[in-house]
């Protein structure tokens, strides 16, 4: 999959998103279109697959069982981050690039991210045995996942060249701020 993406990332730079087909990105990577598929179910997926979505689970699991939620969420959101920016940064943001510049990548990025959080927040209910519909944890994760976001976006507006992490923790800060200040304000007017 990481071969196939490679190939359909470099095609995508050098002739753009929309010129490239799938039958270019296959042959470049030495494989048919079915097989692309198998793989891919869309050319937008191509942009969006990233080898971390497997192991959330694995992350979670480390992380002490008597943590808060949001704690948690955001230890393993970081560190899936982490992960990438570590390990192919060029890759990431030519993935985010694309992201934010092509719609139908950035429509299918949407249904990724509701999966996203769904996927996180069954992951989390599961092994914390928290009802599924828990609505503060499916709120935390959404939360969570929208700040990985906007820190993405800024770190790929500006090519790469600021700290992606630090973003990460500055949007998560911001969060916080922004919740504890609305709790404050609620607690001081009538109701």
């Amino acid at each position: 999959m990481r071969t196939i993406q490679g190939e359909a990332l470099r095609l995508f730079e050098r002739s753009g998103y929309s010129e490239t087909t799938i039958e270019d990105i296959a042959e470049a990577a030495d494989i048919s279109p079915r097989t692309f598929f198998r793989y891919f179910p869309t050319k937008e997926d191509v942009v969006l697959w990233d080898e971390y979505d497997a192991v959330i689970p694995e992350l979670l699991d480390e992380r002490p069982v008597g943590e808060p939620p949001g704690e948690t969420m955001r230890v393993v959101t970081r560190q899936a981050i982490e992960g990438l920016y570590r390990h192919d940064p060029e890759r990431l943001l030519a993935r985010y690039r694309l992201l934010f510049a092509v719609p139908a990548v950035r429509a299918r990025f949407l249904e990724f991210a509701r999966s996203g959080v769904a996927q996180l927040h069954a992951a989390y209910a599961e092994r914390r045995g928290v009802q599924a519909g828990d609505l503060k944890v499916q709120m935390t994760a959404i939360a969570i996942i929208d700040a990985a976001g906007e820190a993405l976006d800024g770190w790929q507006r500006d090519g790469g060249k600021s700290d992606l992490l630090a973003l990460f923790d500055e949007a998560i800060d911001a969060l916080v701020e922004g919740v504890s200040e609305m709790r404050r304000r609620q607690r001081r007017s009538p109701r």
